[in-house]
């Protein structure tokens, strides 16, 4: 059973240290997935956040934070209705991913809804 726990809000410093320790295999006293949770909840910095979820995503060896990183990226999507293109291709690989479990399709769920600007979108409609 999942339990909800809301996540803390972090300054960039320690979501920097917490995030940072994460990639390097290093243990810390906060949950990286938790602080990633937090940042893509609550902070208002779209493009700090996604630079860390599109970091987590490609570089980390943790499978779970890889698919937390994804989940949040789809939150972003649904905050600020915008994600940079490698972000939205990245969502879209993880997606197509085997190993990761199901947050990468929710992230995929709330990039397709939430962007108005989709790459393929934006062809298939050119070519309308």
């Amino acid at each position: 059973m999942n339990i909800y726990e809301d996540p803390p809000v972090v300054s960039h410093g320690l979501a920097d240290e917490v995030l940072t320790a994460a990639l390097e295999g290093r243990d810390q006293a906060l949950s990286p997935n938790s602080v990633l949770v937090g940042l893509a909840l609550y902070d208002d910095d779209r493009l700090f956040v996604e630079r860390w979820c599109y970091r987590i995503a490609q570089d980390c060896a943790d499978l779970w934070l890889v698919a937390t990183a994804s989940l949040c990226l789809g939150h972003l999507a649904r905050r600020f209705g915008y994600l940079e293109p490698a972000s939205v291709v990245l969502v879209c690989e993880l997606a197509e991913r085997t190993d990761l479990d199901g947050r990468v399709f929710s992230a995929l769920e709330d990039v397709t809804f939430f962007l108005e600007e989709l790459p393929n979108r934006r062809k298939a409609e050119q070519g309308n």
